[in-house]
């Protein structure tokens, strides 16, 4: 599964909010968002800082509805519906059920001290709408219903023309609805990125199955990465279990915390040569390598070139090179 850092993260919305016409920098910069230091944070403090971006967003644009305005500035592609709500939503909770031929993802995005605003749902939901449409090649995609703990707004009619389904407020959860009809054309016989990608998330959406353990660590050392290399006895605390309870479950799963940890940094490391958003120092520093010429020697391992040709090749032909997706993720013994 791929899984964006906290850094390509803000970058995506930070570019998409200066296009809708948001004086972003100035904005992030208030919420703490500020590239480095004001990354390096735990999960639960990042979401408060999205969560403090969202109500300055809508301070700024006297605009209400902006979440639901808001996507992704790049295509999708590959990545998968549950790996776009982790790109969104940092410690995102989220709930599958099947109920009646269709399936109901439910979120809960949490804060350790600010209340989650209405536009930031919004924004998720519509950037979970947009990885299935472009998964399924189709734009008509519809979510059966869509459900709101928030209070009926007095604009709810254009809740109902954005997602094309009824809205519900004052609801138990939030939920998005789909049809497992629209989830399997959502899946391709041959995906591009499957070999490099690890499970197919969308295939474990449409059978309501949860995210393995592996991919629940690799999103935390995601998270981790722009601290430094990761340590296996710092996310055993973070998952409140041992260290030899985290060896053997990710033994039972066929990998190893080593091995993650590379896998993590790869990916993380293909997406964001592919997009050559971020200087190589930068991003040396952003995967946990403790100087850029380790950062070289991996890609050469990876992807049997060097982390500048790449991005060259990448700028020169406007895709992503053949060479970034011929990786495959290892097997631990």
């Amino acid at each position: 599964m791929s899984y964006s850092s906290a850094l390509h993260l803000v970058r995506g919305v930070k570019s998409r909010l200066a296009s809708s016409g948001v004086a972003a920098d100035a904005l992030f910069a208030q919420a703490g968002l500020s590239e480095g230091e004001g990354l390096a944070c735990d999960a639960l403090t990042l979401s408060d800082k999205l969560s403090h971006l969202w109500e300055l967003v809508v301070a700024q644009s006297g605009d209400p509805l902006i979440g639901l305005k808001i996507s992704s500035p790049h295509r999708l592609g590959w990545l998968g519906v549950m790996g776009h709500i982790m790109l969104v939503s940092p410690t995102v909770q989220s709930s599958i059920e099947r109920c009646h031929g269709n399936t109901r993802v439910g979120l809960v995005l949490p804060g350790a001290q600010r209340v989650v605003p209405q536009q930031r749902y919004d924004f998720v939901w519509c950037v979970l709408l947009r990885s299935l449409r472009c998964a399924a090649g189709r734009d008509d995609i519809a979510p059966v219903v869509v459900e709101y703990t928030f209070p009926e707004p007095a604009n709810a009619h254009v809740y109902q023309e954005t997602f094309g389904c009824p809205v519900k407020f004052n609801m138990p959860q939030n939920v998005m609805e789909f049809s497992d009809t629209d989830l399997v054309m959502a899946l391709p016989a041959n995906p591009p990125l499957a070999a490099g990608s690890g499970a197919p998330v969308l295939a474990s959406l449409a059978k309501a199955e949860p995210p393995t353990f592996s991919a629940k660590v690799q999103a935390l050392l995601a998270s981790l990465l722009p601290k430094g290399p990761p340590h296996r006895d710092d996310v055993a605390a973070q998952l409140m279990m041992s260290e030899r309870t985290l060896q053997r479950r990710l033994a039972e799963e066929g990998t190893s915390f080593t091995n993650l940890v590379d896998d993590t940094r790869r990916e993380l490391a293909r997406q964001s040569l592919s997009c050559g958003e971020l200087s190589l120092k930068m991003l040396s520093f952003q995967l946990g390598f403790s100087e850029p010429s380790a950062f070289y020697r991996a890609c050469k391992r990876w992807f049997g070139m060097a982390p500048s040709d790449i991005v060259h090749l990448a700028h020169q032909s406007g895709q992503e090179p053949e060479s970034l997706q011929a990786g495959l993720p290892r097997k631990s013994a």
